[in-house]
């Protein structure tokens, strides 16, 4: 049995569900100018968020909610004036959910645009993620049951991301510090009953897929995902925003908007672009050069062009038992064997990615980025380096030149990430290379950047704890004892967790660092040794 994905068509068709007197509602809403006064609260220094939903008052309890606490089969909360809805063409899986968005801007402000980049949002923004389940996919009269609402507000201090779980007999939403599970059941488009538990995250988990460049951030305001028609007229929605005062610095050309195909519409764009997109919005938040998950070495972002960087031929690093055992995260034309895709199928949490906000397989999703991959032709040079990277790069062994060689250390590989060239400090995740050149070979050098889990420094070692409940944590052990354990994980932080909230605690053959073989040039790799041959320590 095939599901069809809850990321359908985001257009505004979901409003005809509504009774008359609340869609006219909502449409006055939103076409409602920011210019106008709003009735919205939010304070901006807040030290922490609202403890319910209705203290911010960005909706009004439905006309149509029973007095009794027993909704009505449609949804119990109507926008408040200067909140609009906004569609994406593509949304993130979570468990065959329902998103609807709504954004808030305080009153005389704008948001900039950005062309690849999500849009700049001025302080006292708010981002919201409705999340409902249709109790009949085949029968939308039925109406859905709220399940969560998430909330993205911009602070003084940044941006602070927010869950919230709807209340039924209480008819609002209170906040969800710890997360939750939700029983849910609901009918698919085969008429089958489905029943699981619908996942919340806690704040924390939160900031693990919204964390980029070292703060939170939102991940879907981006013109590619808003770049289309919406239920405004007809009209394209950034048109629209622009319009009513909510954009600036939209390009006049909308040609020259980067705008996305939907993944789960086939004729709008090639089985590569939709399954490149379904990674993008999936993975990349995490996957992207200044995402959470940098130490992977995996750029899952749909701009990325290098096939290594996206998974071909890319060997694993140390990732508990997400490898599955095989070479390659995506070993072209043949995706059974790609562990990119067992990671994508699996609902084991010591395996699966995304790692949290899911606790079913995107099936339709996973067989797009099967169909994908399948489809990608081999490379046997590219395939040789990967398995035999020594001999592929022999020739860096002489030569060189240090001064590009430290560039690429400090900038381009971020190699800084984890280890200290200053002989004055330590590093955390990986050992400290301030005197490396006078301890070691050339060809020890090479060998720990093309094929690093040859040989892995002592004390160095991965450790890999899986929890009872929640994400996979690995990094390098800093301390252990009866009750607890402490890693230092790559991001720099030190996470310390007790022993009988412990599935279990390994070490792993494989290194975090990302191998650098089909990654570097031979020009490239012969700098890098020539640079960290030069680093000999105090003189």
């Amino acid at each position: 049995m095939m599901l069809k994905s809850s990321a359908k068509d985001t257009s505004f068709g979901w409003m005809y569900a509504f009774p008359l007197s609340a869609l006219l509602l909502l449409i006055l809403v939103g076409c409602t100018s920011q210019q106008k006064a709003s009735s919205v609260r939010v304070d901006v220094d807040a030290r922490r968020p609202a403890k319910t939903m209705s203290e911010y008052n960005l909706f009004t309890l439905s006309p149509n909610y029973g007095s009794t606490g027993t909704a009505e089969p449609n949804l119990p909360l109507l926008p408040n004036e200067g909140v609009i809805p906004y569609t994406v063409n593509n949304s993130h899986f979570v468990d065959y959910a329902q998103s609807r968005y709504y954004l808030y801007l305080p009153p005389k402000t704008q948001a900039n645009y950005r062309e690849n980049d999500t849009f700049e949002f001025p302080v006292g923004t708010v981002l919201v993620q409705m999340l409902t389940f249709q109790n009949d996919l085949g029968d939308t009269s039925k109406g859905e049951q709220l399940i969560e609402i998430r909330l993205l507000i911009h602070q003084t201090k940044g941006w602070v991301a927010v869950p919230y779980l709807w209340d039924l007999e209480k008819a609002d939403a209170r906040r969800a510090v710890v997360g939750a599970r939700t029983p849910v059941r609901w009918i698919d488009d085969d008429g089958q009953v489905r029943e699981h538990d619908f996942i919340t995250l806690n704040m924390n988990q939160c900031k693990q897929c919204h964390k980029n460049r070292d703060r939170v951030q939102p991940i879907g305001t981006k013109a590619r995902y808003l770049n289309h028609t919406s239920g405004q007229g007809g009209k394209n929605q950034l048109t629209y925003w622009t319009e009513i005062g909510y954009l600036s610095d939209l390009p006049e050309d909308l040609n020259s908007v980067p705008k996305s195909p939907a993944w789960n519409k086939r004729g709008t764009g090639s089985i590569k672009e939709r399954a490149r997109i379904w990674l993008d919005v999936n993975c990349a938040p995490c996957h992207n050069p200044e995402g959470s998950a940098i130490m992977s070495g995996l750029d899952l972002s749909v701009h990325q062009v290098t096939p290594v960087k996206f998974g071909v031929y890319k060997p694993p690093i140390a990732a508990g038992l997400g490898s599955g055992g095989y070479r390659f995260s995506i070993e072209p034309g043949t995706s059974p064997n790609s562990f990119l895709l067992f990671r994508i199928r699996s609902t084991d949490p010591s395996i699966m990615m995304p790692p949290i906000g899911r606790g079913l397989v995107d099936k339709e999703g996973a067989a797009l980025v099967s169909q994908w991959i399948d489809q990608i032709p081999s490379d046997e040079e590219l395939e040789q380096r990967a398995l035999n990277p020594m001999e592929a790069y022999r020739e860096s062994l002489a030569g060189g030149n240090a001064k590009q060689g430290r560039e690429l250390f400090s900038s381009k590989l971020q190699c800084i990430t984890c280890h200290i060239t200053d002989e004055s400090k330590s590093g955390t995740i990986g050992p400290s290379l301030a005197d490396v050149g006078a301890r070691e070979s050339r060809e020890y050098l090479l060998e720990s950047i093309v094929s690093p889990s040859k040989k892995i420094v002592e004390g160095y070692e991965t450790t890999i704890l899986t929890p009872k409940n929640g994400m996979i944590l690995s990094g390098t052990l800093v301390s252990e004892d009866s009750y607890e354990v402490t890693l230092a994980t790559p991001d720099g932080e030190s996470i310390t967790v007790r022993k009988e909230d412990l599935k279990s605690l390994r070490q792993s053959t494989l290194s975090m660092m990302p191998s650098m073989a089909n990654l570097l040039t031979i020009e490239e790799a012969r700098d890098l040794v020539e640079y960290l041959s030069s680093l000999k320590g105090i003189r």
